[in-house]
């Protein structure tokens, strides 16, 4: 009995020893630090992670868990090559790091910048600060989101003709009298022989002026916003096609939209301004690392 109650209490005593509690700590050591040794350059070490990112790469395909079950319902031919594939370009990336070749390329040197920035959005947090200024930002930006005037209109064109003597302004004013004298012929427009086929359009719906000057020209334009919306038909404006007769249906005024209405392209002018100011204090701050000498 006494001999037994001796062999138990003799593991306490090890521990106690001096000598075994420095080898059982080099021993942790030597296991973390073999734990956490690099893996030797010429070892390639393939894991799922790694898998899915080459795969949705390699099929512009993006979105992990589609990616991950599309691996999942594989064929093993299928997963062998696909690893095949990513063993082989692998090689072939380390060998041209190995060799210098990524040294100089520019296209390389903007990849890496891009994921740099990448990175200081994601710390920067946009979306939420996006969200939370989205308000205060609308209100000191509304000017550009201000909706311009536009005019909804149909008219006659008149085209310019090739003989000189051609009176098609003159032309124009008579067909003018002819529509505001008589209700029918007012009525039927064009379908009553007046005017000419036109390049573009015969009526036009809730257009800037901007957009009428690309059909018709400047003048044309700054001369149909001038004109009132009634039944009457104005006119002839000139432009650089010809001739026109006018009929306008509406105008309206320029109107500055509710954040409600323009939400989203406010919320994406202000990511973007968020994005680019957190990118260059970013960069601000590495640039305080480095000591630049301007060698001329």
């Amino acid at each position: 009995m006494r001999l037994t109650t001796q062999i138990k209490r003799v593991p306490v005593a090890l521990i106690r020893e001096p000598l075994f509690v420095f080898l059982l700590f080099s021993g942790v050591l030597y296991g973390v630090f073999w734990a956490q040794k690099s893996v030797p350059e010429n070892t390639i070490i393939v894991t799922e992670p790694l898998l899915q990112e080459f795969y949705q790469y390699k099929r512009q395909s993006f979105g992990l868990p589609a990616i991950a079950n599309k691996l999942e319902v594989m064929s093993t031919e299928e997963r062998k090559g696909l690893i095949e594939d990513f063993i082989l370009e692998e090689v072939l990336a380390r060998e041209a790091r190995r060799m210098g070749l990524d040294a100089g390329d520019f296209i390389i040197r903007q990849r890496l910048i891009q994921k740099l920035e990448f990175l200081a959005d994601t710390q920067a947090d946009i979306p939420k600060k996006a969200t939370t200024f989205v308000s205060d930002w609308y209100e000191t930006h509304k000017e550009n989101y201000r909706q311009p005037q536009e005019i909804s209109f149909t008219h006659i064109y008149f085209a310019t003709k090739p003989d000189a003597n051609a009176d098609v302004e003159k032309e124009a004013e008579d067909a003018l009298q002819a529509l505001n004298g008589d209700p029918s012929v007012s009525t039927n427009g064009a379908t009553a022989g007046l005017g000419n086929r036109f390049l573009y359009h015969k009526s036009y719906q809730r257009k800037s002026q901007a957009d009428i000057a690309a059909h018709f020209g400047e003048g044309f334009a700054s001369a149909v916003f001038g004109l009132l919306a009634n039944e009457a038909w104005q006119g002839p404006l000139a432009s650089r096609h010809g001739y026109h007769l006018v009929r306008v249906v509406n105008k309206t005024d320029a109107t500055i939209p509710t954040l409600a209405d323009v939400r989203e392209k406010v919320l994406f002018d202000l990511k973007l301004s968020l994005t680019e100011a957190a990118r260059q204090e970013h960069a601000e701050r590495l640039r305080k690392k480095y000591t630049v000498i301007y060698d001329q």
